[in-house]
């Protein structure tokens, strides 16, 4: 996507330093404003520079049949103008500034990140409290901007054979939440919008009282905290958005999708619905994605690409999302690999874990790398401003920034046995095989 960065951004080490200040909650300023706006301050004078971050709590999840992909789109159209700052300028008076931004759209939240010098702090709040409220929606760049989000969907899923089958067994196997469907949208509702629809949305989820302000860096917090107030205090409160209350029912038989259309090689996909983010089964599932799917020495790729040779990659892992997912398991198969035997080898290894578990020393490997993810991330300004807001709108607060580790930190083994029990089930699978016109199932 165009902005579109991994919601896993604790990992980037953007404007790290080496002496950069230690990672303590008590360290955390927390300011509720008057009109719901919830404000992080972290000082870090490692270096002259500052992350702001903006989370909103709106993602594809709340969006319903006829708009969606509006979240996402939004997201662009908040880089094309207000009445004050006009379209492309933003982007331009950052760049002037010494600075640079991005920003993502995921299932549950909409995420903005600016990186500049400590200097350019007033023109940059200046600018984020102005889209916060003033978003134009100019009719011609409305079009322009669709065209693009079209052209994208093209792209990146009807014409990508793996992303065209991934969104096929997604939709399968979630029937009634909104997960239902991918982030992008459908093509239809991209097309037909309606200009009046997104603003309504943007009015309901943009507002002070749905987002977080995180600021992380080398500033003064009395000052930032005078600049937030003077820019986003007289910003007005909106309704409440709606819950989303739909909650996806059992699955109760193994669901297969089989697509054929023109392809040089087939694509595999397998996926169980898994639990939430915030449910104690989530950590288990996430330690046995790393002893299963991560690297040259995880027991998928060992079986599958270097003994049996059925594919030339395999990926996936737990969703990490606010209502419970899909774990996933998503094979590159060989040309001429035959389909059935890979599933079966999946099926094997997930077997041998139900009844034996991992290995101490595949244990001590995953809990391994998730410590080394999630410390890596923390040395940079940039990792620790998308801690806290990744914290605050997926796991209930972002104090639970600090001890998320200690929930992986305390998986026994015997837990993963458990969890492989409880989800990797016939009744709770749905398969997915897409065929080259003309190849063998």
């Amino acid at each position: 996507m165009k902005r579109k960065i991994a919601l896993l951004i604790v990992t980037l080490a953007v404007f790290s330093a080496a002496g950069s200040a230690a990672f303590r909650k008590e360290d955390v300023k927390v300011h509720l404003l008057d009109n719901g706006l919830k404000v992080l301050l972290l000082e870090d004078h490692g270096i002259p520079n500052i992350a702001l971050y903006t989370f909103f709590h709106v993602g594809s999840r709340n969006e319903r049949t006829g708009i969606t992909g509006v979240s996402h789109f939004i997201e662009h159209m908040m880089f094309n103008g207000t009445p004050k700052i006009g379209p492309g300028q933003f982007d331009r008076r950052m760049e002037f500034a010494g600075g640079a931004n991005n920003a993502f759209t995921g299932d549950d939240m909409t995420g903005y990140t600016d990186w500049f010098p400590a200097a350019a702090l007033e023109p940059m709040i200046v600018m984020e409290a102005d889209r916060m409220q003033g978003l134009l929606l100019d009719p011609q760049v409305l079009e322009s901007e669709r065209g693009v989000v079209a052209s994208e969907r093209r792209m990146s899923v009807d014409n990508n054979n793996d992303s065209i089958l991934s969104e096929n067994v997604r939709a399968t196997a979630i029937m009634a939440h909104p997960y239902h469907w991918d982030v992008i949208g459908w093509m239809s509702d991209i097309l037909s919008w309606k200009r009046d629809d997104i603003m309504a949305y943007y009015r309901t989820y943009y507002a002070p009282n749905n987002a977080v302000l995180i600021i992380a860096g080398d500033f003064e917090p009395a000052k930032a905290l005078d600049l937030i107030k003077k820019y986003y205090g007289a910003i007005p409160k909106s309704t409440p958005p709606p819950t989303v209350s739909t909650v996806e029912p059992p699955q109760i038989g193994t669901k297969r999708v089989v697509l054929r259309k023109a392809a040089q090689v087939p694509s595999f996909e397998m996926v169980w619905h898994a639990p939430a983010a915030n449910d104690p089964d989530y950590f288990p599932l996430a330690v046995l994605e790393k002893a299963l799917l991560d690297g040259q020495s995880s027991r998928l790729y060992k079986r599958l690409v270097r003994e049996e040779q059925l594919a030339v990659n395999v990926r996936g892992g737990v969703s990490e999302t606010l209502d419970p997912q899909l774990f996933t398991i998503t094979a590159r198969p060989r040309p001429s690999a035959d389909l059935d035997r890979l599933e079966a080898v999946i099926e094997e290894e997930l077997a041998k874990i139900k009844a034996d578990g991992i290995t101490d020393a595949e244990f001590q490997k995953a809990l391994n790398m998730i410590k080394s993810d999630f410390y890596f991330g923390l040395q940079s300004i940039n990792g620790k401003a998308s801690a806290l807001g990744q914290a605050e709108i997926l796991y209930g607060g972002y104090e639970k920034a600090f001890d998320r580790i200690d929930a992986f930190a305390a998986v026994k083994k015997e837990q993963i046995i458990q969890a492989a029990k409880k989800y990797f089930t016939d009744a709770n699978k749905t398969v997915g095989r897409l065929i080259p016109e003309g190849g063998v199932k």
